[in-house]
């Protein structure tokens, strides 16, 4: 009797064995030709371009195939581009939309292909997203409004928002006038001109501020400034007309001309994205979601879109100064001390 049972045991043994090792392989196969996108707005934007990188070296890190494109600032571009990502078989794209109603076609056209879409930093038109990364844009007002309200907490205050279309630009719109209603109630601060600002461009951020101080005649003693582009075309602006280093500015993305603007006393303070370790983040996340691995419950909170309720993974940053620009940005390997002092 046992003689008898002893090769069906075996048998059975070696079968098992077989199936066991197909399953690993595949398991391995199929973490080995895992296709990720990134696709940008723009290299115009310092942030994104570095993030692109930081994305792709950590996602290649894990054994994945990148694909980094960027579109020109055009949506229509963008659309092509991220169908050509559909055509190379890419699993998740990471997207940082041109514009976020028009971005919805790129959303359609991923599930068309069953490829997941991240919304990187900026939240896009559409209830098919997969997940939404972005920064605390209330805490990023907060930041911006206290850095002057410490400094100069009365007086003739400009702002210049980011871009309409962008959900970023008008959540950090409601949380700068949220923060400074009690000062504009109390007749503490008084709002020369507020405006958004298309693209979140230097160029347009130039051209309102030139308007409103030839309009009004009188200097501001505040700009607040969503983003370092446009508080460097500010600052050419306020140069023309002798103002330069008199006005308070803020910023945001902490690129290289805002550091050195801040040096000169020109700007009082940017914002920090803690770029690598978000990308870094960004493409952990996308390729776990490849492999059908969704971030953590605890991780998640939840953002509504207008269409739906997108999870959603928030990421606080860093207010610079001149008081810690070594500290933050040199200490951790953002700039050399050779780039910032030179």
């Amino acid at each position: 009797m046992n003689i008898l049972l002893k090769p069906f045991k075996t048998k059975n043994v070696i079968i098992l064995f077989f199936i066991a090792v197909i399953y690993l392989s595949g398991c391995s196969k199929q973490s080995d030709k895992i296709k990720l996108g990134f696709l940008y707005t723009t290299e115009k934007t310092e942030r994104y371009k570095k993030e692109s990188q930081y994305f792709k070296q950590k996602a290649e890190e894990l054994g994945a195939k990148v694909y980094v494109d960027q579109a020109d600032n055009n949506d229509a571009i963008q659309l092509r581009k991220a169908i050509e990502m559909f055509d190379k078989d890419i699993d998740v794209l990471c997207l940082i939309a041109v514009n976020a109603n028009t971005a919805a076609a790129i959303v359609r056209a991923a599930k068309d292909k069953n490829v997941k879409v991240i919304a990187y930093n900026r939240m896009i038109k559409s209830p098919d997203i997969d997940l939404f990364i972005s920064g605390n844009n209330k805490k990023l007002g907060e930041d911006m409004c206290n850095a002057v309200l410490n400094k100069k907490p009365e007086g003739n205050y400009i702002i210049l928002n980011g871009d309409k279309f962008d959900r970023n630009a008008v959540e950090l719109q409601q949380s700068i006038d949220s923060t400074l209603k009690p000062y504009i109630t109390n007749g503490s601060i008084n709002i020369l001109y507020e405006t958004f600002i298309e693209d979140w461009s230097d160029k347009n951020g130039a051209y309102e501020l030139d308007q409103a101080i030839a309009l009004t005649g009188v200097k501001p003693d505040v700009i607040i400034a969503a983003y370092d582009g446009i508080a460097d075309g500010s600052i050419k602006v306020l140069k023309k007309y002798g103002f330069a280093g008199q006005v308070l500015i803020t910023g945001q993305d902490a690129e290289l001309r805002a550091i050195k603007h801040i040096l000169k006393g020109e700007q009082l303070m940017t914002i920090y994205h803690p770029m690598k370790r978000l990308a870094s983040r960004a493409a952990i996340i996308a390729y776990n979601m490849a492999l059908g691995k969704m971030p953590d419950k605890s991780e998640i909170s939840y953002t509504d879109n207008g269409l739906a309720r997108i999870p959603t993974i928030k990421n606080n940053s860093i207010p610079i100064t001149k008081d810690n620009i070594d500290e933050v940005l040199i200490k951790h390997g953002v700039y050399t001390r050779e780039q910032i002092y030179e």
